[in-house]
């Protein structure tokens, strides 16, 4: 899987399709089954040894639905696989997130801060359930069900970083009309900004909004992101309708990291922020 810089003019691939990988999911799928019944356990029962209701086994069965990596690795323990199904888990990570997102998926995980500006939307990494299905199931063209449910599942595994045991700090800097749009319905909307609330008052996450009212600031070509890395670098991130670069170039992550800090003082203060969202959740 190679990231390809935006010095050399290309999105990032994966080199996965997405019939390949949804075939290799099938089978990790028949897998697990097939272990289950040699192991002689009913969903049930093994749903209960795993912490899950029966329903959740079928959906791992079917290829519905991903587990996580401790789930697979309790499963090949108790069903007795030898390492088989856990030599899946690199794949099903990869599986939950779209191709160009992947790599900036992986170094997400490992990053030691986490800086993002936000045009259109509420964040991902602060999106509930409701708000990113009704953001996904909205995609043209629309997407299977078994795909929306491992887009959503992804979606919310990124949070982690959030809690992450070490609390890496995370900023955003959102648009004004990002928070307002009611994306799957008013009810949806209040409780997604009702949780982008609660994740504020995390030490280490900090939002600020950008009002409407700011004629102009660097930051209009769209999206961004900032990870610095543990070894001391800093790489920037760039999407747009499924496009996307990973910039490496000192220089050019330069530029991306002094348009960020223009942009944090043109927008409201962090408890100017807090007040307005807290508006927005009634």
């Amino acid at each position: 899987m190679t990231a390809v810089s935006e010095e050399a003019g290309g999105t990032m691939n994966s080199g996965w399709s997405a019939e390949g990988e949804s075939k290799a999911l099938r089978v990790f799928g028949g897998q697990l089954k097939l272990f289950r019944e040699l192991a002689e356990l009913s969903r049930e029962e093994l749903g209960r040894q795993l912490g899950y209701a029966p329903h959740t086994i079928k959906s791992y069965e079917l290829a519905q639905r991903i587990p996580d990596a401790p789930t697979v690795e309790r499963a090949d323990e108790l069903l007795g696989a030898r390492g088989v199904l856990k030599a899946a888990i690199p794949l099903l990570e990869e599986a939950q997130y779209p191709t160009f997102f992947r790599d900036v998926a992986k170094l997400e995980r490992k990053c030691v801060r986490r800086c993002s500006y936000e045009t259109l939307t509420v964040p991902g990494l602060l999106q509930t359930r409701g708000y990113a299905r009704a953001l996904i199931e909205s995609h043209v063209p629309g997407h299977a069900d078994d795909e929306v449910e491992r887009l959503v599942s992804g979606r919310l595994e990124r949070q982690g970083l959030l809690v992450r045991e070490d609390r890496p700090p995370v900023h955003f800097v959102v648009e004004q009309c990002a928070l307002e749009r009611p994306i799957g319905g008013r009810e949806v909307h209040r409780e997604q900004m009702a949780s982008v609330l609660e994740r504020l008052r995390l030490r280490n996450v900090s939002l600020q909004v950008m009002p409407t009212s700011i004629e102009e600031h660097p930051c209009t070509d769209g999206p961004l992101v900032l990870l610095e890395m543990p070894d001391s670098r800093t790489l920037g991130y760039l999407e747009g309708h499924a496009r996307s670069q990973l910039v490496s170039d000192r220089k050019k992550v330069a530029e991306l990291a002094d348009r960020y800090a223009m942009i944090r003082t043109q927008a409201l203060s962090t408890r100017e922020s807090m007040q307005f969202i807290e508006n927005l959740a009634g």
